[in-house]
C-alpha cells in the first residue's frame, strides 16, 4: 500500500494529468497473477524477478504482444526475458480461458543477466 501511495504521489507532482485521464493507474496485485480484468495487453513489463516464467500473465499477452520478465531464484542466477506472444493457440486471459496454457505460443529470448528483487505473491 505504501508504494502505490507514493508511486501516485510521485506521479501527481510531475505529471498529474497522467491519473486524472485514466493513462496511468496504480494499483495493490498480485505480481504473479496480473490485471486479467483488462486484459489482453501488447506489452508487459514485471519489475521484479519471478522464479519461475509466470504462465498467467504470460496468458495475458495478446498474440503479437510481447512481456519483459526478470526470471531467476532470489540470491541467485537471474536473466532478463523478452517472452513473445506469437501464437494464439491456447488461453488468452479475457478471450478465451478455456483451452489453457499452450507452451508453443511463446518465444522466449534471454536478453542479459540481471539482479532484481523477488516477485511477490498474495498469501
Amino acid at each position: 500500500p505504501e508504494l502505490v501511495h507514493m508511486s501516485k504521489t510521485n506521479v501527481m507532482k510531475e505529471d498529474g494529468d497522467l491519473l486524472d485521464s485514466g493513462t496511468v493507474e496504480f494499483m495493490l496485485r498480485d505480481g504473479w497473477k496480473g490485471y486479467p480484468e483488462n486484459a489482453p495487453y501488447n506489452a508487459i513489463h514485471v519489475g521484479a524477478a519471478a522464479a519461475t516464467f509466470p504462465k498467467q500473465l504470460m496468458m495475458q499477452l495478446a498474440p503479437g504482444g510481447v512481456m519483459v520478465v526478470p526470471v531467476g531464484p532470489d540470491g541467485g542466477i537471474q536473466y532478463l526475458y523478452r517472452v513473445e506472444r506469437v501464437g494464439d493457440g491456447g488461453a488468452v486471459v479475457g478471450v478465451d480461458e478455456s483451452k489453457g496454457f499452450q507452451e508453443d505460443d511463446y518465444e522466449l529470448y534471454r536478453v542479459l543477466g540481471v539482479r532484481y528483487v523477488p516477485l511477490v505473491q498474495k498469501d
